[in-house]
């Protein structure tokens, strides 16, 4: 819409892929094309599309007569039709056929969004969660050789993790026209040893003469082999002890770098919660041992303080700290007890404090210097203001 602050005397449109269209209220619609407005005495020359194609996209100019004026008044605008883009392509350097890393490998990807108008936003994940800007560059906008069209790219580098495995790298394309194909995707196979836990590791709620299996879950990539010592034997998975009691079954995979490993003792004895069982797990990245230690006795319950028992923690500290500082504030200042003054005997409590003012020079107040021979003591009883004096009498010597 173009306006004035004053009545029309025409309102004039040119429109990409129409006729110049002269436009008013009582006219009927052109093509789709009709007044949008309060009115040509208000002012007002707009322009109301029933729909738009891809001939309507480019610059639009209004004209405008007035009554007042001689000559003709102009505005342009642009009016982008909305182009879908091609679907988005995803580029990793270096990686081979498989997509293929080892933990500590950057991965340099590059997003692209060919020929859109305007031009596509786009965002990475890893799965369902969003990769964070601080991966990423800018956005660079390319403006081709086709028309107003636009290429859209953007660079991601990251570093691998183990969590990473089987994750799909995704580039998703946002654009008005683009309604499908706008998502592009890798699967990413990341490589590592199995990783460590703290050891050794205890398993509890195991019965006397009863069966027990020992279970860990482990993380490796690619699939792991697993071999189990106790009391200096090795059971390799599917195997047998010595006695035939405790077998090794085969390792089972869980998905995504996940893989449990299970020892089943077929009477649990009272040398067995004893014993070490020794877990060797090992791929073609490395290797790892888990010591598990089995119990009867029952799982603890954690520890875990609630929120309640937090604040009333932090509270109490924080009271503790208010107290020694106003202590260390009070001996420095002089304040409250630790105030040089008069002796105050508090006869209530039978525990108050005792100061003596040095800077008292008496309760008269008045200048000059004592006899050093003249002694006053003075005594505050708590509960009044009853001042009680011994001084002793002067004493006077012979010259």
């Amino acid at each position: 819409m173009c306006r004035v602050a004053d009545h029309l005397q025409y309102c004039r449109m040119e429109v990409p892929g129409l006729n110049v269209l002269n436009l008013n209220p009582n006219q009927t619609p052109y093509r789709g094309a009709v007044y949008y407005g309060s009115g040509l005495h208000l002012g007002q020359c707009g322009l109301s599309l029933e729909s738009v194609n891809e001939e309507n996209n480019g610059e639009i100019k209004c004209t405008l007569g007035l009554l007042t004026e001689s000559q003709e008044s102009s505005a342009t605008m642009r009016l982008i039709v909305a182009r879908e883009p091609r679907p988005p392509q995803l580029e990793i350097q270096n990686s081979d056929r498989y997509w293929a890393y080892k933990v500590g490998d950057v991965i340099h990807a590059t997003c692209i969004v060919r020929d859109g108008r305007p031009a596509a936003n786009i965002s990475w994940y890893l799965d369902d969660e969003l990769i964070p800007n601080g991966f990423l560059s800018p956005p660079t906008i390319i403006h081709g050789n086709r028309g107003d069209l636009q290429t859209v790219f953007q660079n991601l580098t990251k570093e691998v993790r183990p969590s990473d495995n089987g994750k799909a790298l995704k580039c998703v394309a946002h654009h008005p026209a683009l309604t499908s194909n706008n998502v592009v995707y890798r699967q990413l196979n990341v490589t590592y040893a199995p990783i460590p836990q703290l050891n050794p590791i205890d398993k509890f709620g195991y019965s006397l003469g009863k069966e027990g299996i020992i279970s860990l879950v482990i993380e490796a990539n690619p699939r792991p082999h697993l071999e189990w010592t106790i009391r200096d034997q090795t059971i390799k998975a599917g195997g047998h002890d010595s006695t035939g009691r405790i077998m090794a079954e085969e390792i089972r995979d869980l998905g995504r770098g996940l893989y449990e490993a299970v020892l089943i003792i077929a009477d649990i004895q009272k040398h067995d919660t004893e014993t070490q069982y020794i877990l060797k797990v090992y791929n073609d990245m490395g290797s790892q041992d888990y010591v598990i230690l089995i119990s009867t006795s029952p799982e603890p319950e954690d520890l875990e303080m609630g929120v309640l028992s937090i604040i009333g923690i932090v509270v109490a500290v924080l009271l503790l700290l208010v107290i020694v500082f106003l202590v260390i504030f009070a001996r420095v200042t002089g304040r409250w007890c630790f105030s040089g003054g008069e002796r105050v005997i508090d006869y209530s409590s039978g525990a108050g404090c005792e100061t003596n003012d040095a800077g008292n020079e008496g309760l008269g107040g008045g200048d000059g210097v004592d006899n050093p021979h003249h002694q006053t003591s003075q005594e505050y009883i708590n509960g009044n203001n009853i001042v009680i004096k011994d001084a002793e009498k002067k004493i006077d010597t012979a010259v």
